[in-house]
Formats: structure tokens, C-alpha cells, sequence
């Protein structure tokens, strides 16, 4: 279920992001004072990727003081060209499914935008080329609302306890 990248004349996409379902993932591990996760898939499964319009993936994270403590919320939003049918289909299969995203950012830094008790949500909505010139498609948003940040990928090999 890979959106790859577009290659016509409508705004082409090299802005991959990477998402899996939540049923696909064997373990999920975050410690919760570094912040550093740790995901491991379950046999036969693989992450899947989501190619947009170059320079529209945009991530927007904001901290809100509720009587039950912080609360994370963060949007994901990318543009993706609609010229192709297997990408409608692709996107429609991601309605109501709970997703956890992978994400690099131009810093080089990869974090997991969910969790398995609380996972991110797609919605997205039709952009006709009046509102974007010359773009054609749909506008995508992966969002949710979590009790601590978004977790980094443990690229060092440092062994996470989640107590630690």
C-alpha cells in the first residue's frame, strides 16, 4: 500500500512519509524520559510510504495545559496528486485505521508520530488547482492528541526501558 512518487506533469511528489497499522507492529517501546523509541513489526510486514508534493509535508505540534496534565497534539499535513485511481484507493484504506508515522525531518531526526494506545488519524479533503495553482488533488492530514511527545528513533543502539 505505497503511494510512490509521481512522475507526470501534475506537482510531482519526493517527500516520503512512512506509515504503519497498528495491528502490524509486534512491539512498541518508549522511554519515557529520553523520549527514544523503539518499533519492531511484526513478521512479513513492512513500513509503508506515502509520497507528497515536493516541499508540502508540514508537521505542526502544539503543547495545551488540560486538568489532567499536558497535552501533545500534532498534525501532519501533505499534499498528494489524485491523477493516479490506485492512489485514491490507498488513501481511502487509511480511513479509520489507526496508523503510527514515521517521520524525517530535513535535520535529519526521525520520530514516531502515535502510539499503540493512542495512534494518529487520516482525514483528508479535495483541493481543486483554484485553491493551489497547477495542483490537482488531495490534502491529507495525520492527527492525534497524546499524554508525552513525539518519541525519536533509537538509531544509537542504546538498549530503552521504558521505566529508565
Amino acid at each position: 500500500m505505497t503511494v510512490f512518487r509521481h512522475t507526470n506533469g501534475n506537482i510531482g511528489g519526493v517527500n516520503p512519509v512512512q506509515y504503519i497499522f497498528k495491528e502490524d507492529i509486534a512491539s512498541f517501546i518508549i522511554n519515557a524520559n529520553s523520549l527514544y523509541g523503539s518499533i519492531t513489526l511484526k513478521p512479513g510486514h513492512s513500513w509503508n510510504y506515502l509520497y507528497g508534493s515536493p516541499e508540502s509535508i508540514q508537521v505542526d505540534g502544539k503543547e495545551e495545559d488540560t486538568p489532567g496534565g499536558i497535552k501533545y497534539n500534532y498534525q501532519i499535513k501533505m499534499l498528494i496528486p489524485k491523477d493516479r485511481p490506485d492512489v485514491e484507493v490507498i488513501l481511502r484504506n487509511l480511513n479509520n485505521r489507526h496508523l503510527i508515522i514515521n517521520l524525517r525531518d530535513k535535520n535529519g531526526m526521525t520520530r514516531f508520530f502515535g502510539t499503540l494506545d493512542c495512534p494518529m488519524k487520516k482525514t483528508g479533503k479535495l483541493i481543486k488547482p483554484a485553491v493551489i495553482e497547477g495542483y490537482h488533488g488531495w490534502e491529507i492530514i495525520f492527527s492525534g492528541d497524546f499524554t508525552q511527545p513525539a518519541s525519536y528513533l533509537n538509531s544509537s543502539g542504546i538498549p530503552i526501558n521504558q521505566e529508565d
